[in-house]
């Protein structure tokens, strides 16, 4: 009936032709049609047996149009997930090993610039930065155009039991790479506490190159286990798979939106820190201390990150 057409095709007016809103509004169509002319029947006129209609229909009317509505699933295929995976190991290696190609490079730095290579020491920090940063770029551009297209899809259970599978056979690799990173971190202050010690001539420099090439080699280990661990994490422990669902992108993310000044000072901060190192280092000559700054600097980073999450916005 026209009345009953008219009706749905204002409903349908602004939900997109899809097949499953075909469908809903057809069947709608036909039942409506087939109560209407059974209240005709029964003697009603055509605005009552209309009126009538609309409203026994309206339950089912938002049921179907939730249905025409609704996005169709698009769960995360297992072929998918295994290629985020190796995606994922590629990242740590780049994120933990460009870290670990700066802090070679700027322990080359700090053991060579008292003496007549001096040159070479500051050649071999730019050679580790510029490693280490295309690595971050390079690789990390590449692990989003991997994720970007997963944005949204849904997790299956048994997509997620294979996970947790695979999370768990990682979970003694990933065990290792945390205690020995740990290990080397703790031990990168002894060459530093040898030297307050015996205060060997000619050993300070060395000694802070030291530090900063084992503690190095420590966070790459953290670093390395940790992104792997979570990648898995990720696919088991979720329904929907988000590209961007890092815990750290949505702080600096939330933070961003709270107080986006803020969030620029820490978007430049390592690279303040990073100049103040250099000025300290040359400019006033205290190699042997300088490189304190970096430690201080993180402890200092974690405060203030924490402070801009916590503060209310003004």
């Amino acid at each position: 009936m026209d009345p009953i057409k008219n009706y749905l095709a204002s409903k349908f007016a602004t939900i997109p032709d899809t097949p499953a809103a075909k469908k809903a509004k057809a069947d709608l169509l036909v039942k409506m049609t087939t109560r209407y002319q059974a209240l005709l029947a029964a003697g009603k006129n055509e605005n009552e047996a209309l009126g009538t209609v609309i409203n026994e229909f309206d339950s089912l009317e938002e049921a179907l149009l939730i249905v025409a509505t609704a996005e169709p699933q698009n769960e995360l295929t297992l072929p998918e997930t295994e290629i985020f995976w190796r995606s994922t190991k590629r990242l740590a290696l780049a994120v933990a090993g460009g870290i670990l190609s700066i802090a070679l490079g700027v322990g080359a730095m700090i053991a060579l610039v008292p003496t007549m290579f001096s040159w070479l020491g500051i050649l071999l920090m730019l050679l580790g930065v510029i490693i280490g940063i295309s690595s971050f770029i390079i690789v990390g551009m590449a692990h989003v155009r991997v994720k970007m297209p997963l944005d949204k899809r849904t997790i299956s259970p048994a997509l997620q039991v294979t996970a947790r599978n695979q999370q768990q056979d990682y979970t003694s690799s990933f065990t290792i790479a945390l205690v020995a990173g740990v290990a080397l971190c703790i031990f990168a202050l002894l060459p530093s506490l040898l030297q307050a010690v015996l205060q060997v001539s000619g050993f300070g420099s060395l000694s802070a190159a030291a530090f900063v090439w084992i503690m190095g080699s420590g966070v790459f280990s953290i670093i390395y286990g940790s992104i792997i661990y979570a990648g898995y994490a990720r696919i088991a422990q979720a329904n929907t798979f988000y590209a961007i669902a890092d815990a750290a992108d949505r702080a600096m993310n939330e933070l961003k939106q709270r107080k986006p000044k803020l969030h620029f000072f820490l978007q430049i901060y390592w690279l303040l820190i990073t100049l103040a190192y250099f000025v300290i280092s040359f400019v006033f000559g205290l190699w042997s201390v300088s490189w304190l700054i970096f430690p201080i600097a993180a402890i200092l980073f974690g405060v203030i990150h924490s402070y801009g999450l916590l503060a209310p916005k003004k």
